[in-house]
């Protein structure tokens, strides 16, 4: 795979490489219910932080937008749907998550169907809207985000992924 030639790179030539002082990355609190991610954002922290519920929607992957990702987080319990959609309906997600279970001390890995799943949705404490859930989606192919992380709830775990 090459890096897109329009994206700007660090490098002194060193064979021990180099370093970037002071880098910090943007936070998305995801304030209300609908929040719309960019390419620009890659790499920011989302927080499912409304106990309501909230929706994330990631970009259409583009040609020179693969190896973009964004993590997810739960700060708190929710009570309602925290759903991470992709751009598109032929965006699809592949990977999985591991399940953790706090009431019933049990773990499972419950892997997403990349022929068919389109979003991940937490929208009960079996599917992993519990704090302390976390996971990340990184573009690896045009069309086609990875999922790695945990997923904390109680009772037997369910399938967050449709």
């Amino acid at each position: 795979m090459t890096i897109a030639t329009n994206r700007e790179h660090l490098d002194n030539g060193s064979p021990s490489g180099s370093r970037v002082r002071g880098l910090a990355r943007e936070v998305i609190d995801g304030a209300g219910t609908t929040t719309q991610l960019t390419v620009a954002q890659s790499g920011a922290l989302c927080m499912l932080a409304t106990a309501a519920g909230q929706i994330y929607t990631l970009p259409i992957i583009g040609t020179d937008d693969v190896g973009m990702y964004f993590d997810f987080c739960t700060t708190i319990t929710g009570t309602g749907t925290y759903s991470i959609d992709t751009g598109q309906a032929a965006d699809k997600i592949g990977g999985g998550l591991l399940m953790a279970s706090t009431g019933a001390n049990e773990a499972d890995f419950l892997p997403a169907t990349i022929a068919s799943t389109v979003s991940i949705d937490l929208d009960s404490v079996t599917t992993g809207e519990n704090l302390g859930s976390w996971f990340r989606l990184t573009a690896v192919a045009s069309a086609t985000w990875y999922c790695g992380g945990m997923a904390v709830g109680a009772g037997t775990m369910a399938d967050p992924f449709a």
